[in-house]
């Protein structure tokens, strides 16, 4: 079962009226959810007191502050389970439309080959996915791989566990057959998985029209992202 709790994370829980707004407008479209802005103190404080030392180590030696996000929503959503949206995104419609009483996670494909939103996500806690998924940023960093690949490091990996459950599955996934009608379940020994349409069909919503306020920029204006930065420094 999916907790209905709804996380976010940003530097300030002071955010623009606007936001502000579209956060009232989905939490009217939920009711039964709790909301939780995290600050990036309250995310330190919480890698701190409730991840394995090894993950804490590596959240630690992250010099960006989205890849310490990246590794902060998986650790939350395994140890606590229920729905991440990056907080330049939003939530669309009703999440009792999109989740079932029976969904152990709700997986959508990205517009991008063989990889997988990972800027909405939705888990019970203690998921396989996510498990694999921070060992293979452990992985990663314990073999100094990817060091200035952040797309890579948090992106891919997630996308690999994902194929590597249904590999333990008795369903293939095939990404060419992925379509906004997709609704499969995938059933490993110990879980499952829901593949859903693409970019999940509309329920979340990539880069809501207010995002540019909260960097202080002109609408339409992209100065640099974290994609450009990570092959200028390294992540760790």
């Amino acid at each position: 079962m999916i907790p209905k709790t709804i996380y976010q994370t940003w530097k300030t829980q002071s955010l623009p009226e606007k936001v502000s707004k579209i956060h009232k407008k989905f939490k009217k479209l939920n009711k039964d959810y709790n909301h939780i802005i995290y600050t990036d103190e309250q995310m330190n404080d919480y890698i701190n007191s409730n991840v394995d030392k090894e993950i804490a180590s590596v959240y630690w030696k992250m010099k960006h502050i989205v890849a310490k996000a990246d590794i902060w929503r998986y650790s939350i959503l395994f140890n606590e389970g229920g729905i991440y949206v990056d907080i330049d995104s939003s939530i669309t419609g009703s999440l009792d439309g999109l989740i079932k009483e029976e969904d152990n996670a709700i997986i959508s494909a990205e517009t991008n080959r063989d990889l997988f939103v990972q800027w909405a996500l939705v888990f019970e806690k203690k998921h396989v996915i996510l498990e694999n998924t921070l060992n293979n940023i452990l992985r990663d960093v314990y073999e100094e791989k990817n060091k200035y690949n952040h797309h890579s490091l948090t992106v891919e990996n997630y996308a690999k566990s994902i194929y590597q459950a249904a590999k333990e599955s008795s369903q293939n996934l095939e990404w060419d057959k992925i379509n906004n009608s997709t609704d499969l379940t995938f059933y490993m020994n110990s879980s499952s998985f829901r593949l859903y349409g693409v970019d999940y069909n509309n329920y979340f919503q990539f880069k809501h029209k207010y995002n540019h306020l909260l960097r202080g920029r002109p609408k339409g204006v992209e100065i640099d992202t974290h994609w450009s930065l990570q092959e200028q420094k390294p992540l760790y």
